[in-house]
């Protein structure tokens, strides 16, 4: 799997991505991503993802969920029939403070802080939307993407401006939807048959992405990506993550494929 994803990823280069485009109606809006740290070995993990997923019905297109498995905690490990984890996932929880003794269910928003702390527990992640929710969208995004039924390879056009240039980077990455298998549950069972939402793949290219520079006049990028084998493309959709000088993010949209 690691060859087939990393021969399958490719950021198409600078030159040949910078299209300038007419202005999309949809790019105005800002949505926030919710990465939420989690493990089929947590029997408290199942009452985050029931606050995820009530916070994305409130929300809507303005939250993204993302569910990651990182193999640095012990409550992704123990089955490998059961293995969700990604290398990138490891990379963005260890940045955010993660360790092996740290509790799950846990999660971060936006990659940002929040009184002076990186992770937050899932009864606060109400709140803090809350207030993320009323910071205005000074960078916009749009997302469309295209696919090849026969070689399962999916190109993702970006559209991209700012209100005052700035540079970022990109990330980009592959989530899947659905994907049922074991859980531990909190009355101590273990259900057989959960359904893991948003699940984190992958990361196309490297997990702090690429540096791209944002300008006032929209403009088109490209991000190719082959999907392996093992995951269903109709559950599947790429998120894409703008990140300023703080690595905080500044927007982010998603489009199922």
């Amino acid at each position: 799997m690691l060859a087939l994803v990393l021969t399958g990823c490719e950021l198409i280069g600078e030159a040949e991505q910078l299209i300038p485009v007419p202005l999309p109606v949809d790019t105005t809006g800002r949505a926030h991503v919710l990465i939420e740290f989690t493990g089929f070995r947590c029997v408290n993990c199942p009452k985050a993802a029931e606050a995820a997923a009530d916070l994305q019905h409130t929300y809507a297109d303005r939250l993204i969920v993302v569910a990651m498995h990182p193999a640095s905690n012990p409550f992704t490990q123990g089955v490998a029939q059961y293995d969700y984890t990604a290398q990138a996932a490891d990379t963005y929880y260890r940045y955010l403070g993660g360790t092996a003794t740290t509790s799950f269910p846990i999660g971060n928003i936006d990659f940002a802080q929040d009184d002076n702390t990186w992770l937050s527990t899932y009864p606060e992640w109400a709140t803090l939307l809350a207030k993320r929710m009323r910071e205005p969208a000074k960078v916009h995004l749009s997302l469309s993407a295209r696919m090849d039924a026969d070689t399962r390879e999916v190109t993702v056009s970006v559209t991209d401006y700012a209100d005052i240039e700035q540079s970022c980077r990109m990330l980009t990455w592959l989530v899947e939807d659905s994907v049922q298998g074991a859980q531990a549950m909190p009355d101590g069972s273990v259900d057989m048959q959960y359904m893991h939402r948003h699940m984190f793949r992958m990361a196309v290219g490297e997990p702090w992405g690429d540096s791209v520079n944002i300008r006032p006049i929209p403009t088109q990028r490209a991000v190719s990506l082959i999907v392996p084998e093992q995951y269903v493309i109709r559950r599947c959709a790429v998120v894409v993550v703008l990140i300023d000088e703080h690595n905080t993010i500044v927007n982010a949209k998603q489009v199922k494929l």
